[in-house]
């Protein structure tokens, strides 16, 4: 008997993919692949969460030659890779912030951005794409890890060693990347309380450079644990051959990230264009390179070739409770109130 799909919570509620304009009836289905279009193409500016912007430009690349079309002109579309971060911090009226879409690794960055004053980005959007958040280790480190009998836990998180192993903690600052916010949370679960100073301290250490930055190159002595998600992991595997780093999803179970497709556009012909990529994005064709590039289904799942290779499981890791937005303020705040 197959498993029974999973809810699974991705920092905020994912909405399904049949928002406004998705699966037909915008007007742009109509001139859907039409062999003609009038004047000049429309230029649809999606901005993008770096990790996301190849296998969206993939994507874009097969889109833009299908002669999809809104009022008559055929919709181009433009990726920019721009992280969350820096999005929220561009003064909502300028030049940098004309995009017609946004697509941050994480719905809760859709309520930051409208607190910093972005009123054209919605209150909720849906996913086209997502990824676990995990923890991760050179694979001669996760034999020792195996050969000593530590599990993959947050726990890990907690202290500086484990049965004897040092470990060398890297994280993302909550309030830069969302990978962050998911390990503050997960350990405030585990633990039952909220992360306490000294804990956060010691993670503030190891959050000056990128989690996976040059870990297959660290030395052997030092016995790297990072907090990153599945796709990240896939990345740097596809860089760093033959050296690969191994994704640890933790026993208790993690968080996905949801990649919310939201569309900031007030014309109502950039709006169409925007979602009739949006509509694109779940064809089995990008379906199918999303995954070649790391990214599960909505549901949390994965072709089993495309598993395989990625070193990932078919299915979702299993997953912790959806936070409550208390919860999740207090880990959006947790470093800069230390």
């Amino acid at each position: 008997m197959p498993p029974r799909r999973r809810r699974l919570p991705v920092l905020l509620a994912v909405g399904a993919l049949v928002a406004a304009g998705v699966g037909g009836g915008g007007a742009w289905a109509l001139g859907a692949f039409s062999e003609t279009c009038s004047g000049a193409p429309l230029e649809v500016k999606i901005a993008a969460q770096p990790e996301l912007a190849p296998a969206l430009r993939n994507v874009a690349d097969r889109f833009n030659v299908e002669s999809r079309r809104v009022g008559g002109r055929c919709i181009r579309a433009q990726i920019t890779a721009i992280a969350p971060a820096d999005y929220v911090r561009t003064p909502a009226n300028t030049n940098a912030q004309r995009s017609d879409a946004w697509i941050p690794e994480s719905s809760l960055w859709l309520g930051v951005a409208r607190r910093a004053g972005h009123q054209t980005v919605p209150a909720g959007a849906p996913s086209f794409a997502t990824s676990a958040v995990v923890l991760a280790t050179t694979r001669p480190v996760d034999a020792e890890f195996r050969n000593a009998g530590v599990a993959p836990t947050w726990r890990l998180l907690l202290g500086r060693k484990a049965k004897g192993i040092t470990l060398a903690h890297r994280t993302t600052d909550p309030a830069k990347g969302m990978t962050g916010t998911v390990a503050m949370i997960a350990l405030a679960q585990v633990q039952k309380k909220p992360v306490n100073g000294r804990i956060v301290g010691e993670l503030r250490r190891g959050a000056e450079i990128t989690p996976l930055h040059d870990l297959a190159g660290m030395e052997r002595f030092v016995r790297p644990l990072a907090v990153t998600s599945e796709q990240a992991v896939v990345a740097y595997n596809d860089a760093h051959r033959p050296n690969p780093v191994v994704a640890l999803p933790p026993r208790e179970g993690t968080l996905m990230l949801d990649h919310p497709f939201a569309i900031t556009a007030r014309d109502p012909l950039r709006h169409d264009g925007a979602a009739a990529f949006l509509s694109a994005l779940g064809s089995r064709s990008a379906r199918e390179t999303l995954q070649r590039f790391g990214f599960r289904t909505p549901e949390g799942a994965m072709g089993a070739a495309y598993a395989r290779d990625h070193g990932l499981t078919e299915t979702a890791p299993r997953v912790l409770r959806l936070p409550t937005q208390k919860e999740i303020d207090q880990a959006l705040r947790s470093w800069s109130s230390r």
